[in-house]
Order: C-alpha cells, then sequence, then structure tokens
C-alpha cells in the first residue's frame, strides 16, 4: 500500500522544513544482507587508510562494530523503499555507551512532560523556568540542602528550562545538564519507559556523568522540581513519582536489563584520581594504578542496535507502523513524541555547535564546525555543502569514541541511519587520558563517507 511520511531536512534561513515523500511499503524490514552497502563501505574503508586496515584485521581488539539502514525514500510515488538493516559484530563484546545514552533520557523527559501538560499542567512550555531542590546528608547526621535554578550559557536571564538542558546535551554533550534530566526523569521511571513502555531489554542508564561545574554531584537527592508559570510557582512531579503519575500503577515491577555481553572487563589496569566519581571502592588509594580490568558490570549499558532502533523511532517513526518492527512486543508501538516535540528534538539534535545562538557557541573558537557530530567531515567529502544534514548523538569515554545519527540528504531525500563504535586504547590502561581518539574519530568520519558514497549520497 501507498503511505504518507515525513521526513526532516534543514535549511540554514528556516528553523524546520518538512517534506512529504510518498511510498510504497515492504510489508516487513529486510534483514541482514550478504553483499549490502556496508560491507561494500567495509571494504572500501579497508583501502582508505592502513590504520582502517589494521582494526578490519583484528576487529575483536577495537570492538569495532557498526549497523546501517537504509531507508531509500524516494521523492515521488514511483519510489519504493527498502528499508534495510545490515549489522558488522554489533554486540559482540562489551563497549561503554558514553554520551550516546543521553538521547534516552532526553527522550524520555519529552514523553513524560507532554503527557503531564496535556493532563495537568496545560500552561507548562519547554521554556518554562525550573527550580531543581536537592538535600544532601553531609556527615550521616546533618542534612544541607540547595538549590540549582541558574544555568549561565542561557542568554534568556540565565535559567534552567527543559529546552536549554536538552539543546546542551546535544550541542556540548553537557554531562550536568544530562544529569538534571536524569534525576528529573527517575530511574525507575526511565526504565519502564524504556523496557515496559517500548519493549526493549538492555538499557541501562542508572549513573551520573561527571560534572564538577554544573548540575548534580554524588550524594544529592533530588527532592522538589518547581515550575514558574504565568500563574505562579508549581511543583511538578519528578523522578519515581512519575511512575503512578504516568504510567498504569498496575505495571509489573522493575526488572533489571538483562545480560548483554558475557565479559564486562575492561582494559588491563585503571588510575584511580582524588575526586573521581568513578571510583569502585571508596577505599582505593587516590593517584595510584589499580592493576586489574575494570569491572563495567554496574555502568551504564546499551545495545548498539537498540541505540539505533531508538533513534529511528524518534526520527522516523513511519518505519514503525503496525506489522512491522525491529523488535519484540506489541505489533503497533505507542507514540514516543508529539509531533511537534519530534520537529523540535530533530532540530534541535541537527544543529551545529557552532551555528547555535543559545546557548552561543558560534564564536571563541572553543568548538570546531564538526564537534558534535564524528560522521560530519566524511559525510562532507562524498557530498558538499548543506545538502546533508545529521541528527545524531555522539559518545566518547574509556577509550570508545561512538556515534549514532541519522543522515539524510535534503536535496534527494535520500536517508540513512548509522551507529558505530571502536575502542583505541593501546597501553590498556583506563582514566589516564591516554587513548587514541584521533584513530577512532577519523575511522567513524571514513565509514560514514564510505556509507555515502556506496548510498550515492555525493557529488
Amino acid at each position: 500500500k501507498t503511505i504518507t511520511t515525513t521526513l526532516f531536512s534543514f535549511d540554514k534561513n528556516l528553523p524546520l522544513l518538512v517534506r512529504g515523500i510518498h511510498f510504497s511499503q515492504d510489508e516487513k524490514m529486510a534483514q541482514e544482507g550478504s553483499a549490502g552497502a556496508l560491507l561494500r563501505a567495509l571494504n572500501r574503508l579497508r583501502e582508505m587508510d592502513e590504520r582502517f586496515a589494521r582494526i578490519l584485521s583484528d576487529p575483536h581488539a577495537y570492538r569495532f562494530q557498526c549497523v546501517l539502514t537504509d531507508c531509500r525514500c524516494g521523492t515521488s510515488k514511483s519510489d519504493s523503499p527498502s528499508p534495510r538493516l545490515e549489522k558488522y559484530r554489533c554486540d559482540e563484546e562489551y563497549f561503554y555507551p558514553a554520551s550516546t545514552i543521553k538521547l534516552c533520557v532526553a527522550v524520555a523527559a519529552l514523553h513524560l512532560v507532554h503527557r503531564v501538560r496535556v493532563a495537568h499542567v496545560p500552561d507548562f512550555e519547554l521554556t518554562t523556568p525550573l527550580r531543581f531542590r536537592y538535600a544532601r546528608d553531609d556527615d550521616g547526621s546533618t542534612r544541607s540542602f540547595h538549590e540549582i535554578s541558574r544555568d549561565d550559557t542561557n542568554r534568556s536571564a540565565g535559567v534552567i528550562t527543559l529546552a536549554h538542558l536538552i539543546r546542551n546535551v546535544f550541542l556540548v554533550s553537557s554531562n550536568g545538564a544530562h544529569n538534571l534530566l536524569l534525576d528529573f526523569v527517575g530511574r525507575s521511571t526511565l526504565r519502564q519507559f524504556l523496557f515496559a513502555h517500548l519493549g526493549y531489554k538492555h538499557f541501562r542508564v542508572d549513573c551520573y556523568l561527571q560534572d564538577s561545574k554544573f548540575g548534580p554531584i554524588p550524594g544529592d537527592r533530588l527532592v522538589g522540581v518547581e515550575a514558574s508559570l504565568a500563574s505562579g510557582a508549581v511543583g511538578l512531579p519528578f523522578g519515581d513519582d512519575l511512575l503512578n503519575y504516568v504510567f498504569d500503577p498496575r505495571r509489573p515491577p522493575d526488572s533489571p536489563p538483562a545480560p548483554l555481553f558475557s565479559d564486562y572487563s575492561l582494559g588491563s589496569s585503571y588510575v584511580v584520581s582524588e575526586g573521581d566519581w568513578d571510583r569502585e571502592d571508596l577505599l582505593e588509594e587516590a593517584g595510584g594504578v589499580v592493576q586489574r580490568p575494570k569491572d563495567m558490570s554496574r555502568k551504564n549499558q546499551a545495545s548498539l542496535i537498540e541505540l539505533q532502533d531508538f533513534l529511528i523511532r524518534v526520527c522516523r517513526p513511519d518505519l514503525f507502523t503496525e506489522g512491522r518492527r525491529r523488535f519484540g512486543g506489541s505489533n503497533k508501538p505507542p507514540d514516543i513524541l508529539s509531533f511537534a516535540d519530534r520537529a523540535w528534538l530533530t532540530e534541535t539534535m541537527s544543529r551545529k555547535t557552532t551555528e547555535s545562538y543559545n546557548p552561543d557557541y558560534r564564536e571563541g573558537g572553543a568548538y570546531a564546525e564538526d564537534w558534535n557530530k564524528l560522521f560530519l567531515p566524511g559525510v562532507l567529502r562524498a557530498r558538499s555543502g548543506d545538502a546533508v544534514r545529521i541528527a545524531n548523538k555522539l559518545g566518547q569515554a574509556y577509550g570508545f569514541t561512538l556515534d549514532n545519527a541519522m543522515i539524510c540528504d535534503v536535496e534527494t531525500g535520500q536517508t540513512f541511519f548509522l551507529a558505530a563504535c571502536v575502542y583505541t586504547n593501546e597501553n590498556g590502561t583506563l582514566n589516564d587520558d591516554v587513548y587514541q581518539y584521533d584513530l577512532g574519530e577519523s575511522l567513524l568520519a571514513a565509514l560514514a563517507e564510505a556509507c555515502c558514497l556506496e548510498l550515492g549520497i555525493r557529488d
């Protein structure tokens, strides 16, 4: 049957353009092909650089994995899509998802706030000023309280808003903004959203990401969120209170994520630093090197396929119509975002750091054009100028370099999704800040270039 879907394309002079694309839809998504675009791209990658050939010759050592979904959406009724999933070594060994999981928290916040707004607080907006109130047990007997209500990067009076937190998550990957959103959503509520509501099995998003300049720190406990509405201050439900406020109280109890990897150890040793939020044991001596692999089993976790699947649900929900899903659960998956929220988020994710006016990262030289988009340099080598826009969330930590992106040629309507991960840590020591991130970034850029060339997205 013929359906109409929406494809988001962008122009530097307009905040958002929505284009209607007509195509015939297959009954179900094609499975991994033996000689598809990804395999050809990897063969091309091997010829580009001897360093890439070395990684592809020993992908286990570099924990290299990637997944491509080619949407092949044409711009006329005669064109037909062949959404095709191709994967290479996905989830074969442990990888740390780093900041890529911030997408899940940002989307959950938008989803939950929309439901609260529709049902109870109709005048709440993404730009409504917020105050986060925290309690802290300082010495076991003395409790102190503090408030987080200012964000100096917001040119609109320096207030904290949901929109500004999310913008900073995608523009500069702010850990502090992510931590505030995580506390607001709540760990149990997030698990309910990802597992019971959407049917995912492997996400674990429990841990703060270190940021000592902005946001909460370990030991802080959120006790209140206040919205400053035109009618006055209103307390918002937050954290675990959202469970009963938004979801069915008869829901099944929380369950931990399903095991994804057989081995969660990483590296051969790791450095313990003063003030490090990452210390496994408070008795570990700061400033020393622990001579054993680091146990990552309690860290945040994600499947690379589920990360891409989640991004597709956000940006192209039309690919998840009744009877066609990549994962288990109900035949007709629930909507994640309203059209307006999805349009705003997709535009936010597509913006380069240096394009941002508020927060203003346009000048000063602190950020390069491709700072928040690892695939961009390679894409620009294949397709120049503003023809291609990328909506993504990258991550980089513990020697891992990752990106999860929708790449769209706005002139032809051709779209594909690419997620990739590589580990570059020659000495095997974690937390020593001696990683070969330049190699990881070059590999991911080259992979995106090769995929563009194989899919015909080129000048």
